[in-house]
């Protein structure tokens, strides 16, 4: 079994340290040379990021994200949620230039801060398409090297045109004709050669031709040098935090545990693996689920009747668990506890009875409301049927691999369990 008073001491205090001294965390790739980018700010840097490297970095200690690049095809993009996740549990997150721009807009009214004229223009809705900012490009070993241009460049280079090169109308017409090409075709060479543009006259064509080369505007290079310098100086400012759901659904909880490490696939996530890396028995393991199972139960009873947990059931719940992550983490699995334990302690004071007893009789009343019975079980032998069973048959999104684990990170057993190899 873990050692959780051992645990809790190491794991809050590393926790501590690492923020102290952990440096921003900068996913990025084509938009801006990775040297360049070191020259503006001392920060750790990865590659453009991918579903779960978000819920990565803040197992790694990261309290400040800068999200530039992201993976868009062959790859599961970076998940909006994890972003907010993030930022409920006291990361500062950055978007800007690319994916980073298009999440940052997403989420700025939940406290993600946006820099630069792309993210603007998603924030605004003058683009709304994610092929705006997307490109093709070479391998990490090259420098990431674009072969495409993405259609913000060519936004921006072309609104600089006007009026000295074309006109207002022109621009709009050169700006849909390219549009129109899959992101992987476009360039500057293709805008002259598959748009309005093949029918002007000579001059004009040559003009277009080398105000494009010459005066091209890169916007992604100067929202991510925009995003880098301003965290650099530390005038981005505090993150601004929005309330979250408390609890989310378990098939979102199922994929968030893969993404931190304790397992490799949701078919990994399995209950009896995760108790032999915890040390847990056969039989601990089969109270801990009708524990679990219970829990629910009661729960989803509660909510029936419009039971809230006060501040004071949550704050009892937490001194129960000391070895606990950090508040926000842990917030949920606190929040079902103390709601369950505000519910038995209101039904045991009006009916006189003990905690146990109205448990049990909480989930009797809850079968008896939703039409659930068995002519060949009753009282007790009902009760304990339906815990056996679990939540899961009723058609609930209830994963006893994921209510185990919550579980035992109230223990403080989270680190062991992503450190212990998977058997």
């Amino acid at each position: 079994m873990c050692d959780l008073t051992l645990l809790a001491a190491t794991n809050g205090s590393e926790r501590r340290a690492s923020a102290a001294v952990m440096p921003p965390l900068v996913f990025l790739g084509p938009s801006l040379k990775r040297a360049e980018a070191a020259s503006l700010i001392a920060a750790e840097f990865r590659p453009p990021a991918r579903r779960g490297d978000i819920y990565r970095a803040l197992i790694d200690g990261y309290t400040t994200i800068v999200l530039i690049d992201g993976e868009f095809h062959g790859q599961p993009s970076v998940w909006q949620r994890e972003i907010v996740d993030a930022m409920f549990e006291g990361a500062a997150v950055h978007g800007a230039s690319s994916m980073g721009a298009l999440r940052a807009a997403e989420l700025h009214s939940l406290g993600m801060a946006g820099h630069g004229r792309i993210f603007a223009w998603y924030r605004d809705g003058v683009i709304d398409g994610d092929d705006e900012v997307a490109l093709t490009y070479g391998p990490a070993e090259l420098g990431y090297p674009a072969l495409s241009e993405p259609l913000v460049n060519i936004r921006a280079t072309l609104a600089a045109a006007v009026p000295r090169i074309i006109t207002a109308e022109e621009h709009t017409m050169l700006l849909e004709s390219v549009r129109r090409l899959y992101f992987p075709d476009r360039s500057f060479a293709a805008l002259l050669d598959a748009s309005p543009a093949t029918k002007w006259p000579a001059v004009r064509r040559d003009a277009l031709s080398r105000f494009l080369v010459e005066q091209r505007i890169d916007q992604k290079r100067l929202d991510a040098i925009a995003a880098l310098t301003t965290v650099a100086s530390g005038d981005a400012g505090e993150p601004r935090v929005r309330p979250t759901p408390a609890s989310p659904p378990h098939w979102y909880r199922q994929e968030r545990l893969v993404a931190e490490g304790f397992a490799p696939r949701l078919a990994a996530l399995d209950a009896a693996a995760i108790a032999r890396r915890a040390g847990i028995a056969d039989e601990q393991l089969q109270a801990m689920r009708q524990a679990l199972s219970t829990l629910f139960f009661v729960g989803e009873w509660a909510h029936s009747r419009g039971i809230v947990a006060t501040a004071d059931d949550f704050a009892r719940e937490r001194a129960r668990f000391p070895a606990a992550g950090p508040p926000r983490r842990v917030e949920a699995a606190l929040t079902e506890r103390a709601l369950a334990t505000a519910a038995v302690r209101a039904f045991a004071a009006v009916h006189d009875i003990d905690s146990e007893t109205a448990r049990r009789t909480i989930i009797l009343e809850w079968a008896s409301e939703n039409g659930i019975e068995r002519p060949d079980l009753c009282g007790e032998k009902l009760v304990d049927w339906l815990v056996e069973m679990t939540p899961a048959y009723f058609g609930y999104l209830w994963h006893f691999p994921v209510a185990l684990v919550e579980a035992l990170e109230l223990d403080g057993c989270g680190g062991r369990l992503r450190s212990e190899p998977l058997s």
